[in-house]
């Protein structure tokens, strides 16, 4: 893949971006030199994929090619270079300077790239598939951002990245995939039928705007306020707890709260207990850790067969940590998809801003070997994948299923 990336760069002449200054072009020099460095004092292992002297053969061929690049094509080489140091904590963050986005939310059921949301221009096209973008088919353009996209640990967490970034139009500039000013052509697939749409990108605001209406019908959810930001919690059919743990709140909250969480489920007659981590792109596991000792002294739960942990491709970072160590702590089975974030992996994150240009990266600066065994993710014990038709009617087959397995009473009317 990284020759793959080398060759595309050897090849690729800008022709829609202006080149830099030579005022710009002399601070991204600069900014290059101070990112070397940093890549080489900061991180715990920087050559632990990418050998060094590819890495400076790298650094010194974007520096060479600096009088034929736009601003765009530098954060671009630049992105894919941290890309190539191979781990999900070690990032270049192009969303930290000017950036726009295509209004579409994009979610993987199978092999096809659904449209599950987007502004009200496009609502039509809610529930179709991307084929294309400018005639390339989503197939190549994975390939093309797959060297690229932050946050990756494995296959899992490269799709879910591959979702969102396919909208940041900065970077499908900065590859030749879109041109500056100029309407993208969208073809989206409804049936048999393909329809082309000219569409715009669009300011962070409104994208920020732009979200899923899909909800959860079926089982049904009545969400209680705990006070802990990032965490829900409901009783589905009386005896179980489900929380959806979608954000981390702070430690201290978690402390402050842990009596009054713990006055709420003793008094509830709950037995069963699901912890849904699905969503959750981490945070602090001992954050986690001491949301998990504040449940595990609660002796009305079934220890033994009553608990689950539910998991995704967005499942990473600290989200993965907790369920690994849940599993044991509260001896509970993992069900859903493989987690985003590798258990074996570089980890944590020292954060710092390039001087001139101020994009900001992120560095690897611990290694955690959670588990003896080679992997890439945190498999599950049940694997549940969720289909597009469930989805759009608001069955959690993964929620249902974990239901069943921990033997809720529920399970018994809503599964069949």
């Amino acid at each position: 893949m990284k020759s793959l990336m080398s060759a595309f760069w050897a090849l690729f002449i800008p022709c829609y971006a202006s080149a830099l200054s030579g005022a710009k072009m002399q601070y991204w020099e600069q900014d290059i030199d101070f990112y070397k460095e940093k890549v080489k004092t900061k991180h715990i292992s920087p050559f632990h994929t990418l050998p060094e002297a590819e890495f400076d053969a790298q650094i010194d061929k974007l520096k060479k090619d600096l009088p034929l690049l736009s601003e765009v094509e530098v954060e671009t080489r630049l992105m894919g270079i941290t890309a190539s140091i191979g781990d999900g904590h070690s990032n270049y963050f192009m969303m930290s300077g000017p950036h726009k986005h295509y209004p579409f939310r994009l979610k993987f059921f199978a092999d096809k790239l659904i449209i599950i949301a987007s502004s009200k221009n496009y609502r039509d096209l809610v529930g179709s598939e991307l084929v294309s973008i400018n005639g390339i088919d989503v197939s190549a353009l994975y390939k093309l951002l797959g060297s690229y996209l932050p946050g990756v640990d494995n296959r899992y967490s490269q799709t879910v990245r591959f979702e969102f970034y396919l909208t940041l139009e900065k970077l499908l500039r900065g590859l030749g995939v879109v041109i500056d000013s100029q309407p993208a052509q969208f073809a989206t697939r409804r049936g048999s039928i393909i329809t082309n749409t000219h569409v715009s990108p669009v300011s962070m605001q409104a994208f920020s705007e732009v979200v899923h209406t899909f909800s959860v019908k079926t089982p049904k959810l009545d969400f209680q306020n705990i006070n802990l930001a990032g965490i829900q919690l409901a009783f589905i059919n009386n005896d179980t707890a489900y929380f959806r743990f979608t954000q981390y709140p702070k430690y201290e909250d978690v402390m402050a709260q842990c009596d009054a969480l713990k006055s709420r489920l003793t008094n509830s007659k709950a037995t069963k207990l699901i912890i849904d981590f699905r969503g959750n792109s981490g945070g602090s596991f001992y954050t986690g850790l001491a949301f998990s000792s504040c449940l595990q002294s609660l002796p009305q739960f079934d220890w033994l067969a009553g608990t689950a942990l539910l998991t995704d491709g967005h499942t990473f970072s600290a989200a993965m940590s907790n369920v690994l160590q849940f599993r044991q702590i509260f001896n509970a089975k993992i069900i859903g998809e493989p987690t985003g974030g590798d258990p074996n992996t570089f980890s944590e994150s020292y954060r710092f801003a390039l001087p001139n240009s101020g994009r900001q990266l992120s560095l690897s600066v611990r290694y955690y070997p959670f588990i003896d065994e080679e992997t890439d993710a945190v498999y599950p014990d049940v694997l549940v994948n969720t289909r597009w038709d469930d989805f759009q009617n608001g069955t959690d087959k993964v929620l249902l299923k974990a239901l069943q397995v921990v033997g809720s009473a529920v399970s018994r009317v809503v599964s069949k």
